[in-house]
């Protein structure tokens, strides 16, 4: 299920952070485990991103109707 609010976002980001910083300790960086973390990781990151972008373009189209 996909984080619906930008605080549930960040929190899935950060935990998501915590946990692959906990299994990259004990394996190696390139461990299908740590991969895969880090993969889906960058993947939430680039939907943080995404929905920052679109906020920001937002704003500037309310600036220059009002």
């Amino acid at each position: 299920m996909l984080p619906e609010r930008d605080d549930e976002l960040n929190l899935k980001i950060e935990s998501l952070r915590g946990e692959l910083l906990e299994v990259a300790r004990s394996r190696s960086l390139s461990d299908r485990a740590v991969v895969e973390l880090s993969e889906r990781l960058d993947r939430y990151i680039v939907m943080a991103q995404t929905r920052m972008m679109e906020g920001l373009r937002n704003r500037k189209t309310q600036t220059r109707i009002n």
